[in-house]
Protein backbone atom coordinates (compact mmCIF):
# COMPACT_ATOMS: atom_id res chain seq x y z
CA UNK A 1 0.00 0.00 0.00
CA UNK A 2 2.56 2.41 0.69
CA UNK A 3 4.24 2.48 -2.91
CA UNK A 4 1.03 3.08 -4.01
CA UNK A 5 0.60 6.04 -1.85
CA UNK A 6 3.92 7.46 -2.96
CA UNK A 7 3.13 6.69 -6.59
CA UNK A 8 0.13 8.39 -6.70
CA UNK A 9 1.89 11.26 -4.63
CA UNK A 10 4.29 11.45 -7.32
CA UNK A 11 1.37 12.02 -9.70
CA UNK A 12 -0.62 14.83 -8.00
CA UNK A 13 3.25 16.80 -7.56
CA UNK A 14 3.77 16.60 -11.17
CA UNK A 15 0.50 17.61 -11.88
CA UNK A 16 -0.44 20.36 -9.37
CA UNK A 17 3.34 21.96 -10.92
CA UNK A 18 1.59 22.08 -14.19
CA UNK A 19 0.31 24.96 -16.21
CA UNK A 20 -2.03 26.63 -15.55
CA UNK A 21 -2.28 25.31 -11.68
CA UNK A 22 0.37 27.47 -11.13
CA UNK A 23 2.52 25.48 -7.95
CA UNK A 24 5.71 25.10 -10.30
CA UNK A 25 7.70 24.87 -7.26
CA UNK A 26 6.46 21.58 -6.46
CA UNK A 27 7.93 20.09 -9.83
CA UNK A 28 11.43 20.46 -7.53
CA UNK A 29 10.68 17.21 -5.55
CA UNK A 30 7.69 15.46 -7.25
CA UNK A 31 10.04 12.35 -8.60
CA UNK A 32 10.73 11.91 -4.81
CA UNK A 33 8.00 9.51 -3.52
CA UNK A 34 8.48 7.26 -6.74
CA UNK A 35 12.69 7.22 -6.05
CA UNK A 36 11.71 5.92 -2.72
CA UNK A 37 9.73 3.47 -4.33
CA UNK A 38 11.90 2.29 -6.68
CA UNK A 39 14.82 2.21 -4.15
CA UNK A 40 12.60 -0.31 -2.23
CA UNK A 41 13.23 -2.76 -4.66
CA UNK A 42 17.10 -2.75 -4.61
CA UNK A 43 17.96 -5.44 -2.71
CA UNK A 44 16.20 -7.87 -5.25
CA UNK A 45 17.31 -6.19 -8.74
CA UNK A 46 17.06 -9.51 -10.12
CA UNK A 47 12.98 -9.66 -9.81
CA UNK A 48 12.24 -6.32 -9.80
CA UNK A 49 12.10 -4.70 -13.08
CA UNK A 50 9.07 -5.84 -13.74
CA UNK A 51 7.77 -3.77 -10.67
CA UNK A 52 10.00 -0.95 -11.49
CA UNK A 53 8.11 -0.51 -14.93
CA UNK A 54 4.72 -0.86 -13.41
CA UNK A 55 4.69 1.35 -10.63
CA UNK A 56 6.32 4.37 -12.92
CA UNK A 57 3.51 3.61 -15.50
CA UNK A 58 0.69 4.21 -12.99
CA UNK A 59 2.61 7.11 -11.27
CA UNK A 60 3.11 8.49 -15.34
CA UNK A 61 -0.22 7.50 -16.26
CA UNK A 62 -2.23 9.34 -13.62
CA UNK A 63 -0.15 12.26 -14.52
CA UNK A 64 -0.75 12.23 -17.90
CA UNK A 65 -4.17 11.75 -17.54
CA UNK A 66 -4.48 14.69 -15.01
CA UNK A 67 -2.99 17.49 -17.23
CA UNK A 68 -3.94 16.34 -21.00
CA UNK A 69 -7.54 14.72 -20.25
CA UNK A 70 -9.12 17.68 -22.31
CA UNK A 71 -7.35 15.37 -25.53
CA UNK A 72 -10.57 13.57 -25.19
CA UNK A 73 -12.75 15.92 -26.24
CA UNK A 74 -11.48 15.74 -29.78
CA UNK A 75 -10.39 12.20 -30.28
CA UNK A 76 -10.88 9.20 -27.50
CA UNK A 77 -8.55 6.91 -29.72
CA UNK A 78 -6.22 9.77 -29.82
CA UNK A 79 -5.89 10.74 -25.97
CA UNK A 80 -5.98 6.87 -24.79
CA UNK A 81 -2.67 6.37 -27.67
CA UNK A 82 -1.28 9.66 -26.25
CA UNK A 83 -1.85 8.38 -22.82
CA UNK A 84 -0.55 4.91 -23.09
CA UNK A 85 2.74 6.12 -25.35
CA UNK A 86 3.70 9.15 -23.09
CA UNK A 87 3.53 6.84 -19.64
CA UNK A 88 5.17 3.96 -21.84
CA UNK A 89 8.20 6.42 -23.06
CA UNK A 90 8.71 8.12 -18.70
CA UNK A 91 8.05 4.55 -17.35
CA UNK A 92 11.21 3.06 -19.32
CA UNK A 93 13.00 5.64 -18.85
CA UNK A 94 13.04 4.69 -14.84
CA UNK A 95 13.67 0.90 -16.01
CA UNK A 96 16.69 1.77 -17.67
CA UNK A 97 18.05 3.76 -14.65
CA UNK A 98 17.08 0.84 -12.56
CA UNK A 99 18.78 -1.65 -14.54
CA UNK A 100 22.20 1.28 -14.83
CA UNK A 101 22.06 1.56 -11.22
CA UNK A 102 22.73 -2.55 -10.73
CA UNK A 103 24.97 -2.25 -13.19
CA UNK A 104 27.05 0.76 -13.60
CA UNK A 105 26.34 1.89 -9.75
CA UNK A 106 23.93 4.33 -7.78
CA UNK A 107 26.33 7.16 -8.89
CA UNK A 108 26.83 6.98 -12.64
CA UNK A 109 22.63 5.30 -12.28
CA UNK A 110 21.41 8.38 -10.88
CA UNK A 111 23.28 10.63 -13.50
CA UNK A 112 21.84 7.99 -16.41
CA UNK A 113 18.32 9.36 -15.33
CA UNK A 114 19.08 12.38 -15.89
CA UNK A 115 20.33 11.82 -19.60
CA UNK A 116 17.93 8.94 -20.15
CA UNK A 117 15.01 11.11 -19.84
CA UNK A 118 16.39 14.67 -21.59
CA UNK A 119 17.01 11.52 -24.59
CA UNK A 120 13.23 10.38 -24.14
CA UNK A 121 12.32 13.91 -24.23
CA UNK A 122 14.48 14.65 -27.59
CA UNK A 123 13.29 11.88 -28.95
CA UNK A 124 9.46 12.77 -28.50
CA UNK A 125 10.07 15.79 -30.27
CA UNK A 126 11.16 14.18 -33.17
CA UNK A 127 9.90 11.24 -33.78
CA UNK A 128 6.12 10.28 -35.85
CA UNK A 129 4.45 9.62 -32.34
CA UNK A 130 5.63 13.29 -31.16
CA UNK A 131 3.68 14.72 -28.06
CA UNK A 132 6.40 17.14 -26.27
CA UNK A 133 3.44 18.60 -24.22
CA UNK A 134 4.86 17.33 -21.17
CA UNK A 135 8.11 17.99 -21.52
CA UNK A 136 9.49 18.94 -17.61
CA UNK A 137 10.74 22.29 -18.96
CA UNK A 138 7.25 23.41 -20.02
CA UNK A 139 6.39 23.74 -16.81
CA UNK A 140 7.50 27.04 -16.05
CA UNK A 141 5.62 28.70 -18.87
CA UNK A 142 3.81 30.54 -15.86
CA UNK A 143 6.95 31.45 -13.96
CA UNK A 144 9.04 32.91 -16.28
CA UNK A 145 10.85 34.40 -13.68
CA UNK A 146 12.45 31.71 -13.24
CA UNK A 147 13.56 30.86 -16.45
CA UNK A 148 15.22 33.84 -18.30
CA UNK A 149 17.97 31.32 -19.38
CA UNK A 150 15.95 29.45 -21.37
CA UNK A 151 17.49 31.90 -23.81
CA UNK A 152 20.83 29.36 -23.62
CA UNK A 153 19.29 26.49 -23.12
CA UNK A 154 15.62 26.17 -24.20
CA UNK A 155 13.14 23.98 -22.64
CA UNK A 156 15.06 20.90 -21.65
CA UNK A 157 17.28 22.82 -19.92
CA UNK A 158 14.59 23.08 -17.49
CA UNK A 159 13.98 19.17 -17.46
CA UNK A 160 17.80 19.23 -16.59
CA UNK A 161 17.43 21.28 -13.60
CA UNK A 162 14.59 19.61 -12.51
CA UNK A 163 15.62 16.32 -12.55
CA UNK A 164 18.94 17.59 -10.95
CA UNK A 165 16.88 19.23 -7.88
CA UNK A 166 14.63 15.63 -7.69
CA UNK A 167 17.76 13.81 -7.81
CA UNK A 168 19.45 16.07 -5.00
CA UNK A 169 16.62 16.49 -2.40
CA UNK A 170 16.13 12.25 -2.71
CA UNK A 171 19.98 12.08 -1.51
CA UNK A 172 19.89 14.87 1.38
CA UNK A 173 16.69 12.87 2.70
CA UNK A 174 18.58 9.61 3.14
CA UNK A 175 21.62 11.56 4.13
CA UNK A 176 20.12 14.67 6.30
CA UNK A 177 23.32 15.33 7.74
CA UNK A 178 25.34 16.10 4.50
CA UNK A 179 26.15 19.48 4.37
CA UNK A 180 27.53 19.12 1.07
CA UNK A 181 24.74 18.06 0.11
CA UNK A 182 22.69 20.99 1.06
CA UNK A 183 25.42 23.20 -0.27
CA UNK A 184 24.76 21.37 -3.68
CA UNK A 185 21.00 21.74 -3.37
CA UNK A 186 20.83 25.44 -2.80
CA UNK A 187 23.39 26.25 -5.72
CA UNK A 188 21.25 24.15 -7.76
CA UNK A 189 17.82 25.48 -6.80
CA UNK A 190 19.17 29.11 -6.45
CA UNK A 191 22.15 29.97 -8.97
CA UNK A 192 19.63 29.60 -11.98
CA UNK A 193 16.90 31.93 -10.41
CA UNK A 194 19.92 34.49 -9.98
CA UNK A 195 21.04 34.14 -13.30
CA UNK A 196 17.56 34.45 -14.83
CA UNK A 197 17.40 37.83 -12.74
CA UNK A 198 20.92 39.32 -13.92
CA UNK A 199 19.61 37.90 -17.66
CA UNK A 200 16.48 40.04 -17.27
CA UNK A 201 18.07 43.35 -16.69
CA UNK A 202 20.40 42.94 -19.27
CA UNK A 203 17.99 42.22 -21.96
CA UNK A 204 15.77 45.25 -20.92
CA UNK A 205 17.94 47.52 -23.09
CA UNK A 206 17.27 45.77 -26.72
CA UNK A 207 16.91 47.73 -29.74
CA UNK A 208 13.55 47.57 -30.67
CA UNK A 209 11.09 48.93 -33.67
CA UNK A 210 7.27 48.33 -33.56
CA UNK A 211 4.80 47.84 -35.88
CA UNK A 212 0.89 48.03 -35.33
CA UNK A 213 -1.13 44.74 -35.42
CA UNK A 214 -4.99 43.98 -34.82
CA UNK A 215 -5.72 40.67 -33.99
CA UNK A 216 -9.67 39.28 -34.91
CA UNK A 217 -10.58 36.40 -32.98
CA UNK A 218 -13.76 35.32 -34.65
CA UNK A 219 -15.21 32.57 -31.93
CA UNK A 220 -16.11 30.28 -34.26
CA UNK A 221 -17.57 26.90 -32.46
CA UNK A 222 -15.69 24.27 -34.56
CA UNK A 223 -18.13 21.72 -33.99
CA UNK A 224 -21.13 23.53 -34.83
CA UNK A 225 -20.78 26.47 -36.63
CA UNK A 226 -17.15 25.98 -38.22
CA UNK A 227 -18.07 23.83 -41.00
CA UNK A 228 -21.77 24.53 -41.01
CA UNK A 229 -22.04 28.17 -41.93
CA UNK A 230 -21.12 29.12 -45.70
CA UNK A 231 -17.54 30.33 -45.65
CA UNK A 232 -18.94 33.16 -47.39
CA UNK A 233 -20.72 34.77 -44.14
CA UNK A 234 -18.13 33.45 -42.04
CA UNK A 235 -15.37 35.70 -43.94
CA UNK A 236 -17.84 38.64 -44.46
CA UNK A 237 -17.58 38.33 -40.17
CA UNK A 238 -14.64 38.48 -39.95
CA UNK A 239 -13.85 41.53 -42.11
CA UNK A 240 -16.84 43.24 -40.21
CA UNK A 241 -14.76 42.46 -37.03
CA UNK A 242 -11.38 43.37 -38.35
CA UNK A 243 -13.11 47.08 -39.55
CA UNK A 244 -13.90 47.74 -35.91
CA UNK A 245 -10.21 48.24 -34.94
CA UNK A 246 -8.72 48.67 -38.49
CA UNK A 247 -7.13 52.24 -39.50
CA UNK A 248 -4.84 54.07 -41.89
CA UNK A 249 -2.38 52.99 -39.88
CA UNK A 250 -2.41 48.85 -39.38
CA UNK A 251 0.28 47.30 -40.45
CA UNK A 252 -0.89 43.28 -39.77
CA UNK A 253 -4.24 42.13 -39.83
CA UNK A 254 -4.11 38.57 -38.30
CA UNK A 255 -6.55 35.73 -38.36
CA UNK A 256 -6.41 32.40 -36.92
CA UNK A 257 -5.43 28.89 -38.09
CA UNK A 258 -8.08 27.90 -40.92
CA UNK A 259 -9.77 31.11 -41.02
CA UNK A 260 -10.80 30.27 -44.23
CA UNK A 261 -13.06 27.85 -45.18
CA UNK A 262 -13.35 27.91 -48.87
CA UNK A 263 -11.23 25.49 -50.79
CA UNK A 264 -8.33 27.05 -52.35
CA UNK A 265 -6.31 25.18 -55.11
CA UNK A 266 -2.86 27.33 -54.87
CA UNK A 267 -2.41 27.38 -58.49
CA UNK A 268 -5.19 29.82 -59.03
CA UNK A 269 -5.57 31.41 -55.53
CA UNK A 270 -5.21 34.73 -56.27
CA UNK A 271 -9.06 33.86 -58.09
CA UNK A 272 -10.65 32.77 -55.32
CA UNK A 273 -13.85 34.66 -53.70
CA UNK A 274 -11.71 35.00 -50.11
CA UNK A 275 -8.33 36.42 -51.58
CA UNK A 276 -10.76 38.98 -53.47
CA UNK A 277 -12.82 40.13 -50.60
CA UNK A 278 -9.27 40.53 -48.71
CA UNK A 279 -7.90 42.03 -51.55
CA UNK A 280 -11.18 44.99 -51.47
CA UNK A 281 -10.09 45.33 -47.41
CA UNK A 282 -6.53 45.99 -48.72
CA UNK A 283 -7.75 48.90 -51.29
CA UNK A 284 -9.71 50.64 -48.35
CA UNK A 285 -6.17 50.27 -46.22
CA UNK A 286 -3.29 50.33 -48.97
CA UNK A 287 -0.77 50.24 -45.49
CA UNK A 288 -2.67 46.46 -44.69
CA UNK A 289 -1.13 42.69 -44.48
CA UNK A 290 -3.36 40.41 -44.30
CA UNK A 291 -2.05 36.87 -42.52
CA UNK A 292 -4.61 34.09 -41.69
CA UNK A 293 -4.89 30.46 -41.88
CA UNK A 294 -6.88 28.10 -44.53
CA UNK A 295 -6.91 24.19 -45.90
CA UNK A 296 -4.95 24.61 -49.37
CA UNK A 297 -4.92 22.43 -52.24
CA UNK A 298 -1.97 21.77 -54.50
CA UNK A 299 -1.86 20.06 -58.03
CA UNK A 300 0.59 17.97 -58.91
CA UNK A 301 1.42 18.29 -62.69
CA UNK A 302 3.29 14.81 -63.36
CA UNK A 303 2.30 11.30 -61.38
CA UNK A 304 6.68 11.42 -61.43
CA UNK A 305 6.61 14.28 -58.61
CA UNK A 306 3.75 13.07 -56.33
CA UNK A 307 4.35 12.99 -52.67
CA UNK A 308 3.59 10.23 -49.82
CA UNK A 309 0.88 11.88 -48.57
CA UNK A 310 -0.55 12.60 -52.55
CA UNK A 311 -4.62 11.86 -52.92
CA UNK A 312 -5.90 11.42 -56.07
CA UNK A 313 -9.34 12.02 -57.62
CA UNK A 314 -9.36 9.17 -59.76
CA UNK A 315 -12.06 10.01 -62.17
CA UNK A 316 -10.26 12.73 -63.12
CA UNK A 317 -6.59 11.01 -62.79
CA UNK A 318 -5.39 13.96 -61.12
CA UNK A 319 -3.06 13.61 -57.84
CA UNK A 320 -2.98 16.09 -55.22
CA UNK A 321 -2.01 17.20 -51.28
CA UNK A 322 -3.98 18.91 -48.73
CA UNK A 323 -2.27 21.70 -46.59
CA UNK A 324 -2.65 23.49 -43.13
CA UNK A 325 -1.18 26.31 -44.68
CA UNK A 326 -0.84 30.02 -43.50
CA UNK A 327 -1.66 32.74 -46.21
CA UNK A 328 0.59 35.93 -46.38
CA UNK A 329 -0.75 39.21 -48.29
CA UNK A 330 1.31 41.58 -48.61
CA UNK A 331 0.03 45.72 -48.92
CA UNK A 332 1.70 44.99 -52.38
CA UNK A 333 -0.62 42.39 -53.36
CA UNK A 334 1.80 39.63 -53.31
CA UNK A 335 0.82 36.14 -51.99
CA UNK A 336 2.86 33.54 -49.71
CA UNK A 337 1.89 30.76 -48.66
CA UNK A 338 2.94 28.25 -45.66
CA UNK A 339 2.81 24.60 -44.80
CA UNK A 340 2.91 23.67 -41.70
CA UNK A 341 5.58 21.59 -40.95
CA UNK A 342 5.20 19.97 -37.23
CA UNK A 343 1.53 18.26 -37.93
CA UNK A 344 -0.35 16.44 -35.34
CA UNK A 345 -0.04 12.87 -35.09
CA UNK A 346 -3.43 11.01 -35.33
CA UNK A 347 -4.56 13.82 -36.96
CA UNK A 348 -2.76 15.58 -39.51
CA UNK A 349 -0.85 12.69 -40.36
CA UNK A 350 -0.57 9.08 -39.87
CA UNK A 351 2.36 8.19 -38.12
CA UNK A 352 4.87 5.39 -39.56
CA UNK A 353 2.46 5.02 -42.03
CA UNK A 354 3.63 2.04 -43.94
CA UNK A 355 2.56 0.10 -40.51
CA UNK A 356 -0.56 2.28 -39.54
CA UNK A 357 -1.85 3.54 -42.67
CA UNK A 358 -5.03 1.24 -42.40
CA UNK A 359 -6.10 3.40 -39.39
CA UNK A 360 -6.59 6.67 -40.89
CA UNK A 361 -10.49 6.18 -40.41
CA UNK A 362 -9.76 7.02 -36.62
CA UNK A 363 -8.15 10.09 -37.18
CA UNK A 364 -9.99 13.36 -35.84
CA UNK A 365 -11.09 16.11 -38.45
CA UNK A 366 -9.27 18.92 -37.17
CA UNK A 367 -9.69 21.07 -40.14
CA UNK A 368 -11.86 19.69 -42.96
CA UNK A 369 -9.44 17.18 -44.12
CA UNK A 370 -8.79 13.92 -41.98
CA UNK A 371 -5.88 11.84 -42.96
CA UNK A 372 -2.62 12.83 -43.28
CA UNK A 373 -1.35 16.20 -44.61
CA UNK A 374 0.85 17.47 -47.04
CA UNK A 375 4.12 19.50 -45.71
CA UNK A 376 7.35 20.86 -47.48
CA UNK A 377 9.56 20.28 -44.07
CA UNK A 378 10.72 23.92 -44.10
CA UNK A 379 9.75 26.60 -42.40
CA UNK A 380 8.75 29.97 -44.05
CA UNK A 381 9.49 34.04 -43.31
CA UNK A 382 6.53 35.92 -44.49
CA UNK A 383 7.95 40.28 -45.47
CA UNK A 384 6.32 42.49 -43.78
CA UNK A 385 7.68 45.43 -45.28
CA UNK A 386 11.28 45.06 -44.57
CA UNK A 387 10.67 43.52 -41.16
CA UNK A 388 10.81 39.02 -41.50
CA UNK A 389 7.92 37.67 -39.78
CA UNK A 390 7.85 33.53 -38.97
CA UNK A 391 4.14 32.07 -38.72
CA UNK A 392 3.67 29.06 -36.69
CA UNK A 393 0.96 26.91 -37.14
CA UNK A 394 -0.66 25.74 -33.84
CA UNK A 395 1.01 22.39 -32.77
CA UNK A 396 4.48 24.39 -33.72
CA UNK A 397 4.17 26.13 -31.19
CA UNK A 398 5.40 23.56 -28.83
CA UNK A 399 8.90 22.74 -30.51
CA UNK A 400 11.65 25.70 -29.88
CA UNK A 401 14.16 23.77 -32.02
CA UNK A 402 11.68 24.18 -35.21
CA UNK A 403 12.86 27.71 -35.10
CA UNK A 404 16.77 27.06 -35.19
CA UNK A 405 19.16 29.28 -37.16
CA UNK A 406 16.14 31.35 -38.68
CA UNK A 407 16.41 35.02 -39.07
CA UNK A 408 13.30 36.79 -38.29
CA UNK A 409 12.54 39.78 -36.16
CA UNK A 410 8.53 38.79 -34.85
CA UNK A 411 6.55 35.26 -34.51
CA UNK A 412 3.14 35.06 -35.28
CA UNK A 413 0.80 31.92 -33.76
CA UNK A 414 -1.86 31.42 -35.12
CA UNK A 415 -4.49 28.37 -34.09
CA UNK A 416 -7.85 27.09 -33.55
CA UNK A 417 -7.90 25.83 -29.79
CA UNK A 418 -11.85 25.22 -29.44
CA UNK A 419 -11.67 21.22 -30.20
CA UNK A 420 -10.40 21.15 -26.54
CA UNK A 421 -13.85 23.12 -25.21
CA UNK A 422 -13.27 24.79 -22.14
CA UNK A 423 -10.46 23.25 -20.22
CA UNK A 424 -6.82 23.51 -19.32
CA UNK A 425 -5.69 22.62 -23.03
CA UNK A 426 -6.07 25.99 -24.61
CA UNK A 427 -4.81 27.57 -21.44
CA UNK A 428 -1.29 25.45 -21.40
CA UNK A 429 -1.06 26.01 -24.65
CA UNK A 430 -1.09 29.90 -24.71
CA UNK A 431 0.84 29.81 -21.67
CA UNK A 432 3.78 27.96 -23.73
CA UNK A 433 3.93 30.68 -26.30
CA UNK A 434 5.75 32.51 -23.55
CA UNK A 435 8.50 30.07 -23.72
CA UNK A 436 9.28 30.32 -27.42
CA UNK A 437 9.49 33.87 -26.78
CA UNK A 438 12.36 33.90 -24.10
CA UNK A 439 14.05 31.13 -26.10
CA UNK A 440 14.17 33.80 -29.02
CA UNK A 441 13.61 37.03 -27.28
CA UNK A 442 11.10 37.86 -29.93
CA UNK A 443 7.25 39.06 -29.53
CA UNK A 444 5.05 36.86 -30.22
CA UNK A 445 1.19 37.51 -31.90
CA UNK A 446 -0.99 34.96 -31.09
CA UNK A 447 -4.63 34.71 -32.73
CA UNK A 448 -6.56 32.00 -32.15
CA UNK A 449 -10.43 30.96 -32.90
CA UNK A 450 -11.77 30.81 -29.65
CA UNK A 451 -9.33 31.98 -27.53
CA UNK A 452 -6.87 32.54 -25.64
CA UNK A 453 -5.49 35.42 -28.47
CA UNK A 454 -3.14 37.93 -27.22
CA UNK A 455 0.77 39.51 -27.46
CA UNK A 456 2.92 38.62 -25.50
CA UNK A 457 6.62 40.53 -25.66
CA UNK A 458 10.48 39.09 -25.34
CA UNK A 459 10.32 39.02 -22.02
CA UNK A 460 7.59 36.70 -21.65
CA UNK A 461 5.07 38.83 -20.59
CA UNK A 462 1.30 39.33 -21.63
CA UNK A 463 0.92 42.92 -22.83
CA UNK A 464 -2.25 42.35 -24.61
CA UNK A 465 -4.96 39.48 -24.00
CA UNK A 466 -8.42 38.41 -25.04
CA UNK A 467 -9.79 35.66 -23.39
CA UNK A 468 -11.45 32.66 -24.01
CA UNK A 469 -15.05 32.45 -26.11
CA UNK A 470 -14.67 36.10 -27.05
CA UNK A 471 -16.09 37.75 -30.34
CA UNK A 472 -13.13 40.30 -30.41
CA UNK A 473 -10.64 42.27 -32.25
CA UNK A 474 -7.81 43.86 -30.30
CA UNK A 475 -5.31 46.58 -31.88
CA UNK A 476 -1.62 46.67 -29.95
CA UNK A 477 1.36 48.13 -30.94
CA UNK A 478 3.85 45.41 -31.13
CA UNK A 479 7.79 45.23 -30.78
CA UNK A 480 10.00 43.76 -32.82
CA UNK A 481 14.49 43.11 -32.75
CA UNK A 482 17.01 41.53 -34.81
CA UNK A 483 18.85 39.88 -32.09
CA UNK A 484 19.67 36.17 -32.29
CA UNK A 485 19.81 34.45 -29.05
CA UNK A 486 22.31 30.92 -28.15
CA UNK A 487 19.71 29.30 -28.31
CA UNK A 488 18.00 30.39 -31.31
CA UNK A 489 21.83 29.61 -33.32
CA UNK A 490 22.45 25.93 -31.66
CA UNK A 491 19.10 24.29 -30.74
CA UNK A 492 18.19 21.56 -28.96
CA UNK A 493 21.89 20.71 -28.34
CA UNK A 494 21.07 19.34 -24.49
CA UNK A 495 19.00 16.82 -26.26
CA UNK A 496 21.30 15.86 -28.97
CA UNK A 497 24.60 15.56 -26.28
CA UNK A 498 21.73 13.33 -23.75
CA UNK A 499 20.91 11.20 -26.54
CA UNK A 500 24.59 11.01 -27.21
CA UNK A 501 25.98 10.03 -23.86
CA UNK A 502 22.57 7.46 -23.76
CA UNK A 503 24.10 5.57 -26.04
CA UNK A 504 27.57 5.66 -24.46
CA UNK A 505 25.97 4.57 -20.99
CA UNK A 506 23.64 1.63 -22.81
CA UNK A 507 27.03 0.72 -24.45
CA UNK A 508 28.96 0.42 -21.28
CA UNK A 509 26.39 -1.53 -19.40
CA UNK A 510 25.48 -4.40 -21.87
CA UNK A 511 29.66 -4.61 -21.96
CA UNK A 512 29.85 -5.09 -18.52
CA UNK A 513 26.66 -7.36 -18.48
CA UNK A 514 29.02 -9.76 -21.36
CA UNK A 515 31.82 -9.14 -19.38
CA UNK A 516 30.56 -10.60 -16.03
CA UNK A 517 28.94 -13.68 -17.86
Amino acid sequence: MRNYIFCFLSSILLSLSWPVVGFSFLIFFAFVPLLFVLQGFENNYDKSGLKVFLFSFLTFLIFNILTTYWVYYATLFGAITAFFINSLLMSFVFYLFHKAKKILGKRLGYLSLIIFWISMEYLHLNWDLSWPWLTLGNCFSESIYLINWYEYTGVLGGSMWILLANVLIFSLINDFKNKKKISAIFLILFVPILASQLISKKNKDLFISTKKIVIVQPNVDPYIDKFSLGYQQQLKDFIDLAKTKIDSTTDLLIGPETALLESLWESKIEYSYSLKELGNLQKKFPKLNILLGATTFKRFNSIDDISSTARQIRTQDLWYDVYNSAIFISNLGKIDIYHKVKLVPGAEKIPFPSLLNNISSLSVDLGGVSGSLGSDNYLNVFSLDTLKLLPLICYESIFGDLNKSKDFELMCIITNDGWWKNTSGYKQHFSYAKLRAIEQRKSIIRCANTGQSGVIDMHGRVIAFADWNEKVAIDVEVSSNNIKTFYNEFGDYIGRISSFTSSIFLLLMFVKVKVKL
